[in-house]
C-alpha cells in the first residue's frame, strides 16, 4: 500500500517507477531506487524509508549486495531524470513531505534542529 504511493513521487519526476512481485522497494528500469520497511515485534512497530537521490549515496552499495538481491543494480533519482536539473536531498524531501501529507491526510511540521 505505502510503496504504491511513493511511485507517485517518481511520476512527478517524469519517469516510470514500478513494484516487482516478491521484492521490496521501488524500481526504475530494473534498478532499485527506493526501499521501504515496516516491522512489528513485541508490540513495537518500526518503519523506514530510503530513497537514493544523489549518486554519492550509491557509493555505500559498492561493497555489499543491496537487500540481498544478487545481480540487481541500485540507482538514484538524479541518474534517472537525465537532463533535468539535479535535486539535492533537501529539494527532494519537499516532494516526499507533500506526498506523505496527501497520503496520510496530515500536515507535517518541521522541528528545530
Amino acid at each position: 500500500f505505502i510503496a504504491c504511493h511513493y511511485i507517485d513521487i517518481h511520476i512527478i519526476l517524469y519517469f516510470k517507477a514500478t513494484r516487482e512481485d516478491n521484492l521490496t522497494g521501488v524500481w526504475v528500469s530494473n534498478k532499485k531506487i527506493a526501499a521501504l520497511g515496516i516491522k512489528a515485534r513485541r508490540w513495537v512497530t518500526m518503519h523506514g524509508l530510503a530513497i537514493n537521490v544523489d549518486i554519492r549515496s550509491l557509493q555505500n552499495f559498492e561493497g555489499i549486495v543491496p537487500c540481498g538481491l544478487e545481480g540487481r543494480v541500485v540507482t538514484c533519482i538524479n541518474d534517472e531524470i537525465g537532463g533535468v536539473p539535479h535535486f539535492t536531498v533537501e529539494d527532494f524531501a519537499v516532494h516526499v513531505k507533500e506526498a506523505l501529507e496527501e497520503i496520510f491526510e496530515v500536515s507535517l511540521v518541521s522541528t528545530p534542529t
